[in-house]
Formats: structure tokens, sequence, C-alpha cells
């Protein structure tokens, strides 16, 4: 089997997912339309850190990750802002820490191509499994990046 994790620490709120690359699912994306292959979200959790994000995040994930193989991620997907200037770099780092010792891509995607694929949906996904399904396209079409072209999303002076 194999996985894919999302992790989304640009808010107060850690958000975990992880998801079956191997077996996607059908989804009804318009009336009588199921063309659109989506993932099965096995797990998904989040939690209210405010900044306690920092001290939390490694014991939290280790607890969310206990049933699942670290070998068995394909990929990671990270959220890379706009958001918490804190949060987002601790998530970009831990991604990019995983990615490098397990071998694996590192999708950094912003939050706004995040917040659209959720509400884009009849029924809403949650901002993890849009991260995951995200990223799973461009797993599927054989984009594979390198974990350190995973980096937070800085906007430039003039925006």
């Amino acid at each position: 089997m194999i996985f894919g994790l999302a992790l989304h620490t640009t808010t107060e709120v850690l958000s975990l997912a992880i998801a079956r690359l191997d077996e996607p699912v059908e989804e009804q994306v318009g009336e009588g339309d199921l063309n659109n292959r989506s993932l099965l979200c096995l797990k998904q959790q989040s939690w209210q850190l405010g900044r306690e994000l920092s001290t939390q995040l490694h014991l939290l994930l280790a607890e969310f990750m206990v049933s699942y193989n670290w070998s068995d991620l394909g990929f990671i997907a990270i959220a890379k802002g706009v958001g918490s200037f804190t949060g987002t770099r601790i998530g970009i780092v831990l991604a990019r820490t995983l990615g490098e010792q397990l071998a694996i891509p590192v999708y950094a995607i912003g939050c706004d191509e995040i917040l659209q694929r959720s509400q884009a949906l009849q029924v809403p996904q949650s901002l993890g499994q849009s991260l995951l399904s995200i990223a799973q396209e461009q797993w599927a079409q054989s984009q594979y990046p390198h974990w350190s072209e995973a980096l937070p999303y800085i906007p430039n002076s003039s925006e």
C-alpha cells in the first residue's frame, strides 16, 4: 500500500490527513458525471493549537501515524501559505525533512489553491483532503518534486 500524507500548518489549527494512493474512488463532480477520480481519505484530524504548534506538532504527527509505516508514504503534501509565518515555516521544514529522509516527493501547495479545490466540489472537502487530492493529481502525472523545492510562499513587497 502507498499513502499520501497532508500537513496543513498555516493557521492556528493543525490539520493532518492520510489517503491511499493506489485505490482512488469515483467522485461525482456534476449531475451524472462520475469521471473524476478522487482519493479515499483514510484518516484526518485537526487540533486547535494556536501558539502550541511548534511544541505539539511532532508528538501529534507521531500519534496520527501510529497505524501506518513511514516507509509506505509515496509523498507528502504541505500547505505553503499564505498563512502564519511561524506555522508555515515549521510545516515546510518538517515536510522537507521527512521528504529527504524518506526519499519521497514533497508537494508545496498554496492555500488559495487548496481553498478553491475544497469549495469547488458538490460536497466540500476538508482542507487536508483538498491538499491531498491536488498533490495526488501531480503524483499521478509523474510530477515528483524534490523535497528541496518545497518553499514557503513569500509575497512580493509590491503585493
